[in-house]
């Protein structure tokens, strides 16, 4: 250090017009400092060894990741979650790709001014290097206009990436459910092609009668009560296949359209007797005779009241001039097996007669047909039933059993149903009609004889809603006041409805066969979501290329690595120009505007390092 002053007379005695210039010269000392065999801070060894540390960790990450990937949940036997897992190894990760970017941008700051920069920059650099804050307000710096150099906005961006890396890695790994095969679960559903009264406590003990089972089946059914017959599945769901069943099936037609309606004016003088109407009224067709398309006929000769309206003013003083007939009439017939509707040989077919709307005359139509009664024709028969495919969710409030989707009907092969031995022990069997295939691969269908022939007269007897007048031979229909319940519903929902549970009955009866199907569970499961991986790589990459650029930009312009040391700034000089007098302001707002407009260089000699602004 060289020292100039001017010596007072008193302090030197000598005369005021001689200078003295005293030289002091600290010890000599050795500048060649000894290389160590390793030395940490002069090298970029502890950044490559981060750098590598973070590298093995995104690889094992990755490992990891593969190896737990569609793997099931409950085989992972590890207190620590997979999650848990994965955040340990993204944290180490981070915290060592972290170093090699501060370091970075420590040394960035000294190789910037290695030519004239801003000495503002200086600050905002080292204050970059320590965290996020530092790096936002390069990043704003530069898009507002301060130029700190590419590498330093790299490092910025990554500093600040990183702060979403674990919340990234949280998203990585999920845990949803699949469905897998259930082992050692039941799936179960019955099926029949035959039929056999075991006897015992399922033998009637009338003649001709149904075993009870099938009897209660048809009474349930029509009352709409029975529980459809579902597989056994102990499992979340169960899929089995289609199948073929012995059954019962039903079909119904409103065929009013087609149902011939011949009409004639009333010849029974008596039947208007006393009733004052319109003699234009009198001449109304109200005896009427129906055929449905079945051949089956009716009449209507009589209503069941009349009711006429306001006298006539025009016309007739004392005559009225329209007139209301109440039909309230309601029957449903059955007949033997009697073809209908394309069935050929129906255990009963039926017609019902619902005529429940009033017929209305005025004088102007006095001589129109009434309107048809709404007549519908059913037909019961035996049949095959095809079961489709299907799933089926016992957990599941609306989950339904397997669903029929087509049947084929089933006639007694030639001559067998004429046998007069109703006991006998050889059953009849079953055949399409003539010109149609049965739906099954493995058609043998049979029922016991007396199952069969007691059939058909319960149904005659179950479907007959008219009263003969015999109190010793009344119908079943009218002891189970069947009636009341048959015509306040449609037909054809429970004629299906009860045709459904005799036909479960069948399927679950002790000669039937099981058809297996196959049992599922849900299971949780490990699946990692790949595009989350992302950022934790990008960061990784970013920080490798910051590394090389900022390594072989050192090498370039030989700067000294000096990183994130504040002791060589507290033992340089700053040579400044008089009106940047930057070491006497006391305010960190004044020193930093006076920073940005002071450009400052490295002066590298054999003195101490020195900023000199340029």
């Amino acid at each position: 250090m060289s020292v100039h002053r001017r010596a007072s007379d008193a302090e030197t005695g000598l005369s005021e017009t001689n200078d003295t210039t005293v030289h002091t010269q600290d010890p000599p000392t050795d500048t060649s400092t000894k290389r160590q065999w390793l030395d940490w801070n002069d090298t970029w060894a502890w950044e490559i060894g981060s750098v590598t540390l973070a590298v093995v960790g995104l690889a094992l990450l990755v490992a990891f990741l593969v190896t737990i990937n569609n793997t099931p949940y409950a085989n992972w036997q590890y207190t620590a979650s997979p999650n848990t897992v994965v955040s340990i190894i993204v944290t180490i990760t981070k915290a060592a790709l972290l170093v090699p970017v501060s370091s970075c941008l420590g040394q960035l700051k000294w190789n910037l001014f290695q030519d004239p920069a801003p000495l503002y920059h200086m600050q905002v650099i080292d204050q970059a290097s320590r965290g996020p804050w530092g790096s936002l307000e390069i990043l704003l710096g530069g898009i507002f206009g301060s130029r700190t150099g590419s590498l330093t906005y790299i490092g910025a961006v990554i500093t600040i990436l990183a702060l979403a890396v674990d919340p990234f890695a949280q998203q990585i790994l999920t845990l949803p459910s699949r469905t897998v095969p259930a082992l050692n679960a039941t799936a179960l559903t019955q099926t029949s092609q035959n039929w056999t009264s075991t006897g015992g406590l399922d033998q009637s003990d009338v003649h001709l009668e149904l075993p009870p089972t099938l009897f209660t089946a048809i009474i349930s059914g029509l009352m709409q009560t029975q529980r459809p017959l579902e597989p056994q599945c102990n499992a979340l769901s169960c899929d089995f296949p289609e199948f073929v069943a012995l059954g019962m099936c039903s079909k119904c037609e409103d065929v009013t359209a087609r149902t011939d309606q011949k009409c004639q004016v009333e010849d029974d003088l008596a039947f208007w007797e006393g009733i004052p109407v319109h003699p234009a009224l009198r001449e109304a067709p109200t005896n009427c005779s129906y055929r449905t398309p079945s051949n089956f006929s009716f009449d209507f000769k009589h209503p069941q009241s009349i009711a006429y309206g306001t006298i006539g003013v025009d016309s007739d003083l004392h005559k009225s001039n329209n007139v209301t007939f109440n039909m309230n009439h309601w029957s449903l017939r059955p007949r033997a097996d009697y073809p209908i509707l394309g069935i050929q040989a129906p255990i009963v077919s039926l017609i019902e007669v619902d005529y429940i709307d009033p017929v209305r005359y005025i004088v102007s139509n006095a001589t129109a047909p009434p309107t048809k009664p709404v007549i519908t024709e059913c037909a019961v028969y035996f049949c095959e039933r095809r079961y489709a495919a299907g799933t089926f969710r016992p957990t599941t409030q609306d989950s339904s059993p397997l669903h029929v989707v087509d049947t084929q009907e089933l006639i007694v092969k030639d001559a067998q149903e004429e046998r007069p031995d109703i006991y006998s022990p050889d059953p009849f069997y079953f055949d399409p009609p003539k010109g149609s295939a049965t739906l099954s691969k493995n058609p043998t269908y049979s029922m016991d004889h007396l199952t069969f022939n007691s059939f058909r007269p319960l149904m005659m007897s179950l479907f007959n809603s008219t009263n003969n007048g015999n109190r010793f031979n009344v119908s079943i229909s009218d002891t189970l006041k069947l009636a009341s319940f048959l015509r306040r519903g449609n037909l054809g929902e429970i004629l299906d409805s009860m045709s459904t549970s005799v036909t479960d009955t069948i399927r679950k009866n002790g000669h039937g066969s099981e058809v297996s199907g196959k049992a599922f569970r849900d299971e949780r499961f490990i699946q990692v979501r790949w595009p989350w991986i992302i950022l934790p790589v990008v960061v990784a990459l970013g920080s490798l290329a910051l590394l090389l650029g900022t390594a072989i930009g050192s090498k370039q312009t030989d700067a000294v690595l000096w990183k994130c040391m504040v002791l060589p700034l507290l033992s340089s000089d700053l040579h400044t120009t008089p009106e940047h007098r930057i070491a006497s302001v006391r305010s960190a707002d004044g020193m930093t505007a006076m920073s940005k407009n002071m450009r400052a260089v490295v002066v590298q000699d054999e003195g101490p390092l020195t900023f000199k602004e340029k």
